[in-house]
């Protein structure tokens, strides 16, 4: 009986019923023959011709009961995956066809949805923008309103004072910022928006101290032409290797022209200086001998 692969489930469980059947009828003829061939009577005619067609039959028995049985499992296994290959019933298919259409209506509706949460966010980020352009809009017209009322009272900076240097090259001022009404409630905004001349440039103030009513101090540090403020270093000296094997020499310089009133530790770690063709911001290390500031630097030297 052949496979048909157009037919039912039961009709390949018949098929396997049928081979499997098939496989007992074999050993059972295969056993009844070899109990027939050992209860013959033996005859004085038996010559070793019949001897060897026995062996051979019995032989040849034995192989075909092994086929069958190590064919079996191939069998079961076939006809299984061709049960599983047959073709659907109309009620499976339409079952099959409703749960296909129910998914596909659940991911259609999840992507309006997700379509529609992003549309709401481009809505939310649109809005935002808009607030953030609209309160920069207000923010520029404050302030041009404000400089516009600055420049009627006619705003400017009075008592400019000249103070200490506070790092190599650079020199603290203040000052007050004066016709300023008491009762003028943006004292600090003011301040940061109005520039002070110095060394000939225009400079805003790089702090503003409200004082209280009709008080405000601005606070500036110029690097730009304060020649007061630049020391200079002198008395190169070469002080050997740190230790042996260190692989590292160092320098020493001594600080001249500190500016009065200045740190020493910042004028020293500030003032730039070159040597040997290498170049550096400040000291490495510093440190007073006998009312002197010196500094000092360890390069690589392979000599060491």
């Amino acid at each position: 009986m052949g496979l048909n692969y157009q037919s039912t489930g039961r009709e390949f469980e018949s098929e396997a019923n049928y081979m499997y059947a098939t496989c007992l009828y074999v050993i059972e003829k295969v056993y009844f023959d070899l109990s027939a061939l050992s209860t013959c009577s033996p005859v004085e005619t038996d010559t070793l011709k019949r001897l060897v067609i026995t062996r051979r039959l019995t032989i040849r028995s034995w192989i075909l009961v092994a086929a069958f049985i190590l064919g079996l499992p191939i069998l079961f296994e076939t006809s299984a995956h061709l049960r599983n290959q047959c073709p659907l019933s109309p009620e499976a298919r339409d079952r099959m066809r409703g749960e296909w259409q129910k998914e596909v209506l659940v991911q259609e509706n999840l992507r309006h949805e997700w379509q529609r949460e992003e549309e709401e966010r481009r809505h939310k980020r649109e809005e935002w923008q808009r607030e953030v352009e609209e309160r920069e809009h207000l923010e520029r017209e404050r302030r041009d309103q404000e400089k516009r009322e600055r420049q009627k009272m006619d705003m400017f900076w009075d008592q400019v004072k000249v103070h200490h240097c506070t790092t190599y090259g650079t020199r603290e001022y203040t000052a007050y910022l004066a016709n300023l009404p008491i009762d003028y409630p943006q004292r600090v905004e003011a301040c940061k928006e109005t520039q002070l001349e110095i060394h000939g440039k225009s400079y805003f103030p790089k702090h503003c101290e409200d004082q209280g009513p009709g008080a405000v101090m601005g606070r500036w540090e110029i690097n730009h032409n304060e020649p007061d403020c630049v020391p200079f270093w002198s008395w190169f000296k070469n002080k050997g290797c740190t230790s042996e094997g260190s692989g590292k020499r160092r320098f020493e310089h001594y600080l001249e022209h500190l500016p009065n009133g200045g740190d020493w530790r910042e004028f020293c770690a500030t003032t730039p200086v070159s040597f040997h063709g290498m170049h550096f911001p400040g000291a490495e290390t510093c440190f007073q001998y006998n009312h002197g500031i010196y500094g000092q630097w360890e390069v690589e030297d392979s000599s060491c």
